[in-house]
């Protein structure tokens, strides 16, 4: 691939990207009209930047994957909204930010936002009417499946409960907001594995649909959980169920063992694709 078409390729995804945010904020604002949000500059501004890096990350997905247009669609929403939304509100919903009434309202939000999102952007970074594109993976035994399943587990209850620790140890505002909000332990450590199930499963669907090398799915896996799974919702203030200071504080945190659990976990459950270099370059998908 030569200079120009790259930087063709970079322009499209740019202006794809600028787009797909644009397209973000309008659902995002009608579907928030009833409610009492304050849509100031400040508000605007994070808004735009949360949504950007959405895009960004969905953008990269899109452009990478395997699957023909009705079903990449399919593999953003699950992504999006399992990450994005409903994995995000079941730890909200546990440590009492959020009751039942509120976390069942968000989440349809959250719902509907993607099942609007999901197929537009598909359309907006131009891979509706891509073709679908076989990969065929190195084999692995039940056992094999199963232990690393094991690990992934409890690596990311281990990852949980060490940028908790650390958050708590050098931010103590925490505690004066979550206080007697914290549940037992039993059930937030419960609710890890619980959560991290989804992330495992997240983690296999996107990388086995990707055309891109172990390396680079294990970036992007970790990118999709860093940013959808925190920074973006977490940056974006708006209500009065978290103060800024306290989301702020936990989106660098799971930013950072997000990413590092993604990244890791991709390794651990990722195949090698069989004659990976050959599917490069009789697509001209991507370079080493």
């Amino acid at each position: 691939m030569n200079r120009t078409n790259t930087y063709i390729m970079k322009s499209k995804f740019i202006f794809s990207s600028l787009v797909g945010t644009l397209l973000l904020v309008l659902v995002s604002w009608v579907l928030e009209l009833p409610s009492s949000l304050n849509w100031s500059l400040s508000f605007l501004s994070w808004m735009l930047l949360s949504h950007l890096l959405t895009v960004i990350v969905i953008g990269i997905l899109i452009t990478y994957s395997t699957l023909s247009g009705l079903k990449t669609s399919l593999l953003v929403f699950v992504t999006y909204f399992l990450i994005g939304h409903f994995n995000l509100l079941i730890e909200a919903y546990i440590f009492n930010v959020t009751n039942r009434e509120q976390t069942t309202a968000i989440l349809l939000n959250g719902l509907i936002l993607t099942l609007i999102a999901s197929p537009l952007l598909v359309c907006i970074f131009k891979k509706w009417e891509s073709k679908h594109i076989g990969l065929e993976f190195s084999s692995r035994s039940v056992f094999s499946w199963l232990w690393r399943f094991v690990v992934g587990d409890l690596l990311y209850v281990f990852f949980y409960l060490l940028a908790g620790f650390v958050l708590y140890s050098v931010y103590p505002q925490l505690m004066e907001f979550y206080g007697d909000k914290v549940p037992p332990v039993e059930v937030m450590v419960n609710t890890q594995f619980f959560r991290a199930l989804i992330f495992i499963g997240i983690a296999i669907l996107v990388s086995r649909n990707l055309h891109l090398n172990l390396l680079q799915r294990a970036f992007l896996v970790g990118a999709l959980f860093a940013i959808l799974g925190g920074i973006a919702p977490l940056i974006m203030p708006g209500d009065d169920l978290m103060p800024g200071y306290i989301r702020f504080g936990h989106a660098f945190e799971v930013g950072i063992s997000n990413s590092l659990y993604g990244f890791i976990l991709t390794y651990l459950l990722g195949q090698k694709i069989k004659g990976f270099h050959e599917l490069v370059q009789k697509n001209s998908l991507i370079s080493e």
